[in-house]
């Protein structure tokens, strides 16, 4: 049986326990997997690390906890889908925000922001049909090769 610590949290593993719940909350993971993570670190059991969070080291990082139950909530939040849009999409959402009077200059910066993702997308599949017209030159030569070879 492995032998765990029975002696005296110091600042550090406070801290340590601390960052380390205050992460797994933030990131959606929960207190007693963060718990288990800090025992296996210093050496002491889940329930201990439960138990000194609960008992000491919580009211400390109160507003430290708040702000990651609300950064958690956030991340948690559905978000419309950045690359399956279409330029209709983008049309209709400028449109909706002009229609409520809202942030003329964000709709401005995203005009822009579709120009220049029109203009990426057009060098795009120009570089694309440029690398199609090679891959089919080199595929010719390596037919002519192999039919002299034969």
């Amino acid at each position: 049986m492995e032998m765990m610590r029975q002696d005296a949290w110091t600042e550090e593993e406070d801290m340590l326990l601390a960052e380390t719940v205050l992460s797994f909350v933030r990131e959606g993971g929960t207190q007693l997997r963060a718990f288990e993570e800090v025992g296996k670190k210093l050496s002491r059991t889940a329930a201990a690390c439960g138990f000194r969070w609960n008992a000491y080291v919580r009211k400390k990082y109160e507003q430290e906890l708040e702000l990651a139950k609300q950064q958690r909530k956030k991340k948690k939040e559905p978000h419309p889908p950045e690359r399956d849009m279409t330029l209709q999409d983008v049309i209709s959402f400028l449109q909706t925000l002009q229609q409520r009077g809202e942030g003329q200059q964000e709709i401005e910066r995203l005009r822009e922001q579709v120009w220049t993702l029109q203009k990426e997308k057009e060098a795009l599949e120009k570089q694309l049909q440029a690398v199609q017209q090679e891959y089919q030159a080199v595929m010719h030569i390596l037919e002519r090769a192999r039919q002299l070879s034969v």
